[in-house]
């Protein structure tokens, strides 16, 4: 879990980004709103790449899981992958491989080594390393494995040009590595390169996106919870809370608990439909615009820090347009807010 969505104290702002105030008002739903651009108080959520990573990640999760069905994880082929790639590594060595903390890759290696996938050797030249390396069981699944992963990153790109499928795919390299993408290194005909497999990059991409938000947005607020704003920003009529859901790509219990301490801070109003009094509307309120002038700026140089290795604005749209090719699709779309 990340670090900044662990955070319970709500109420309290982050150094970044703390404003003073005077004494708490209850406000009025925000009527008006400021055209968007660069200095609108509010980053539109087809415009944010955080949000565009988060949906993409969503997808990639959805196309998996109607391939496996459960019978294995991203994660778990990641460990798979950098493993047959190169069998002198340990335990700590394929974590950072797979971009993965030190107790997921201890999860997963314990799995697969329970499943017969994996086992550990003694390194002949340090007795206290031990190296893994996969089982001939493993060697014998692998190819088919591979083959149905294969499939889920062809899916996956779909919906992307194939005219700029090349160069979405580098640009998210870049972007994932920071700058620095790896080199190809060993190959193995079994095994796809995380270092070129999509689905592993978007992994990666939102983890570094997780870490900009913590350094540059803070606790003051959660990704999601920018998403649900900018939902109902863009919707000043206002609207229900599975509506805000869908648009925001969070599940229901999820948007309950936002939707709970946005309005404990004042931040969101609940109103009732005058067409339909049964029926209960999410709005901003007057407080939470304040608060944007200081937030959105920061928001923006977490979007500013993830797009950095893209020099130029030609890679950078091209970037962004792949994004939204993959975040918004028929596919991702029949699941959302679910």
């Amino acid at each position: 879990m990340p670090r900044w969505y662990a955070w319970r104290a709500e109420d309290h702002l982050s150094h970044r980004v703390r404003r003073s105030r005077g004494p708490r008002q209850v406000s009025q739903p925000l009527a008006n709103r400021e055209p968007q651009g660069e200095s609108a108080p509010m980053l539109a959520l087809d415009e944010a790449t955080g949000h565009l990573i988060r949906r993409a990640q969503q997808r990639h999760t959805f196309l998996w899981g109607q391939e496996f069905n459960g019978d294995l994880t991203g994660p778990q082929y990641a460990v798979i992958s950098a493993i047959g790639s190169d069998q002198a590594l340990d335990q700590r060595a394929v974590g950072e491989r797979a971009s993965l903390d030190k107790s997921s890759t201890a999860d997963i290696v314990a799995r697969l080594e329970g499943q017969g996938w994996l086992r550990f050797a003694k390194d002949p030249g340090d007795g206290r390393r031990k190296s893994l390396s996969l089982t001939p069981l493993a060697r014998t699944a692998l190819g088919e494995v591979t083959r149905r992963v294969g499939l889920v990153q062809q899916r996956l790109l779909a919906p992307v040009p194939e005219e700029t499928t090349a160069a979405f795919v580098e640009a998210l390299r870049r972007v994932a590595y920071g700058g620095h993408p790896p080199l190809p290194g060993q190959v193995d005909e079994q095994v796809l390169v995380l270092g070129q497999t999509p689905g592993h990059l978007i992994r990666r991409v939102q983890q570094a996106h997780t870490v900009a938000w913590s350094d540059e947005v803070g606790r003051v607020m959660t990704a999601p919870q920018y998403a649900v704003i900018s939902a109902l920003w863009a919707h000043p009529e206002g609207i229900d809370q599975s509506t805000g859901a869908e648009l925001a790509s969070v599940d229901k219990s999820s948007m309950a608990d936002i939707v709970q301490r946005l309005v404990r801070r004042d931040w969101i109003a609940r109103t009732r439909d005058a067409n339909d009094a049964r029926r209960r509307l999410l709005c901003l309120t007057d407080t939470v615009r304040d608060e944007l002038v200081s937030l959105t700026p920061a928001v923006r140089r977490v979007q500013d820090r993830l797009l950095g290795p893209l020099r130029s604005t030609q890679e950078r749209e091209l970037f962004l347009s792949g994004l939204r090719a993959l975040a918004y699709t028929a596919d991702l779309e029949a699941t959302s807010g679910k």
